[in-house]
């Protein structure tokens, strides 16, 4: 890798921190604390739209790490559903760049959100509540992924505009 590609990578893997930290901090606030936009998975998106998957895989992991330390969730669950959810969503939007005919950047937004919240949903299920009640938010974490999607892939777009690769 040349070191302008390891520069851009670490800017991208330092955006992608901020935004999650800045998130975290901002939305713990709200009524219902676990619902996040995933602003910071902007970063992952562009990434994988512009055929950098192993990247997007690495920012993905190194944002979870360095948000989990500086939110002090590092030793939490918290780490494990970021990490779970992120690798999914990088994992399925991948997926969605290479089906034929293409999602666009939209469906492919959408898709990684939708993987990240049933991923989490899931780990939950796995570790934390030990019933299928849960289930039950199933609908909400349809509709936020859908939104979510949306707003994300429409920032990324603005973004990739701007900065291309």
């Amino acid at each position: 890798m040349k070191q302008n590609t390891w520069l851009f990578l670490g800017f991208l893997t330092a955006t992608a921190s901020a935004v999650y930290i800045i998130e975290n901090l901002i939305l713990s606030l709200m009524p219902i604390p676990f619902l996040r936009i995933g602003l910071s998975n902007i970063v992952a998106l562009y990434l994988v739209l512009n055929g950098k998957i192993s990247s997007a895989f690495v920012v993905t992991i190194a944002k979870s790490i360095i948000g989990g330390m500086a939110t002090f969730n590092l030793l939490s669950p918290v780490l494990l559903l970021s990490l779970g959810g992120g690798f999914a969503a990088v994992l399925f939007m991948s997926i969605g760049l290479l089906i034929r005919p293409r999602f666009s950047i939209f469906g492919i937004s959408v898709l990684g959100a939708l993987a990240h919240n049933f991923a989490q949903l899931a780990l939950v299920r796995l570790m934390l509540i030990q019933s299928d009640g849960l289930f039950v938010l199933t609908p909400i974490l349809i509709l936020f992924g859908l939104i979510s999607g949306i707003i994300t892939a429409g920032i990324c777009l603005y973004i990739q505009q701007k900065i291309p690769v």
